[in-house]
């Protein structure tokens, strides 16, 4: 499906329920809030729901307090059943967690848009374009289609998307379409002084302890080429902290000129495992994740990991040694 197909397709129905992936982050959070706020102007029913609730830092994208968590939400089947599903920023149904079986398996109908790699054959109703840098770029581009005028709220969400998503405009997949829409959401109103404050430098104490502990596991492998953190549901309680507050610490072995990929084992509250992956390039890590059953991009993915901790990392980091070691031998 193209970006002009999703637009036909959206503009063609009514009634809405718009959810991205558990634990969503910027990119996610400023698709949903966007489109919701560009589909409610067109006179459309739409609500906003997730599995779970987003990290405080991310409240000032929901200036409306639309988006919801589905144990607060009160939706019932008939409503549910009368809407169509729209899935930002993953193309993987069981990434929404419990949106899964309580939301899209009874909707009326389900539209996937999404900027990572589909494993397999896309289905009829997936919008997945891996050349755009985020979501919210594609966003961009079918409210646009959608004919809708840009105002400094939905404009601010979507720029907070992009820069959130493209590392503030420095990873590989930001191209000149991507500024040339950034250029755009400025002039309507977006402020980026004030949106990368508040993505990068509005965090509580209590988030600053938690990136000291996490910190404080690095370990380096593979003669410093690969960076392994570990952040336990231990870390969350002795901080007060939740798993989203570690959002971002992924990136910060990437710093180092020697690492060239960076591995986060990352327990939530409940202690499920989840391995989020990044790479300066030369790895794809996509396909490392896919082998779990996860899926993202080149630079950039993860999976849920039904393994121990100490399990999984042996296995990530096996993988990663290989690929290292494969790209050595063909340079």
């Amino acid at each position: 499906m193209t970006i002009d197909e999703a637009a036909a397709f959206l503009s063609g129905r009514d009634d809405f329920i718009l959810s991205s992936h558990e634990g969503p982050d910027a990119d996610g959070l400023g698709a949903e809030y966007a489109l919701a706020r560009a589909l409610s102007s067109l006179g459309k029913r739409v609500r906003v729901v997730n599995a779970n609730r987003h990290s405080e830092t991310y409240r000032f994208i929901d200036r409306a307090g639309i988006i919801e968590c589905i144990d607060d939400a009160g939706l019932d089947d008939e409503e549910i059943r009368a809407s169509t599903c729209v899935l930002l920023d993953t193309n993987d149904i069981m990434y929404a967690g419990e949106v899964a079986d309580r939301i899209i398996a009874k909707a009326k109908g389900l539209i996937i848009i999404d900027h990572h790699e589909v494993k397999g054959d896309a289905a009829p109703n997936v919008c997945s374009a891996p050349s755009y840098s985020s979501t919210c770029e594609m966003l961009y581009l079918i409210l646009k289609r959608l004919g809708h005028v840009f105002t400094e709220e939905t404009a601010s969400a979507l720029f907070a998307g992009m820069v959130y998503d493209t590392g503030s405009f420095a990873y590989s997949k930001t191209t000149a379409d991507t500024f040339e829409a950034a250029l755009e959401l400025v002039r309507a109103g977006a402020d980026p002084t004030k949106i990368h404050g508040a993505l990068y430098e509005s965090s509580a104490v209590n988030v600053l302890l938690l990136r000291k502990d996490v910190l404080a596991t690095l370990e380096l492998y593979g003669g410093n080429k690969i960076a392994v953190q570990t952040l336990t549901s231990g870390m969350l309680a002795e901080t007060g902290s939740s798993s989203q507050d570690a959002e971002g610490l992924i990136n910060v072995p990437l710093q180092a000129a020697d690492v060239e990929v960076s591995i986060f084992l990352k327990e939530n509250e409940e202690g499920l495992l989840r391995c989020s992956l990044r790479s300066k390039g030369a790895i794809n890590v996509a396909q490392i994740a896919q082998s779990f059953g996860g899926g993202g991009h080149r630079s950039a993915a993860g999976f849920k990991s039904p393994y121990p901790l100490d399990t999984i990392k042996g296995r990530v980091l096996e993988l990663v040694v290989i690929a290292l070691a494969q790209r050595q031998d063909s340079d």
